[in-house]
């Protein structure tokens, strides 16, 4: 989590680092957001669905747990970031 500002996109007029992948339990997209302060965020969008607010993760484990279960989407997203 440390090295995710190096393969994230930045955001200058919101302060923050995105990171944008696929919600495949919902079929949508997953933003997934780290603030200048460490803070981390998550964000769902779909065809049919829009998550109403950002959700603030308490602590670095519940953001382990949410990148855990979304591990393959998030890391075909940040390969191709990587590669650009």
């Amino acid at each position: 989590m440390d090295s995710f500002p190096s393969i994230a996109n930045w955001d200058e007029e919101r302060g923050k680092h995105y990171l944008v992948f696929e919600d495949r339990k919902r079929g949508g997209q997953w933003t997934l957001m780290r603030y200048a302060d460490g803070r981390f965020s998550a964000h769902g969008r779909g065809g049919d669905y829009i998550d109403e607010d950002e959700s603030f993760f308490d602590d670095l484990d519940a953001v382990a747990s949410f990148l855990w279960e979304n591990r393959s989407a998030y890391n075909a997203a940040a390969k191709q970031l990587v590669q650009v």
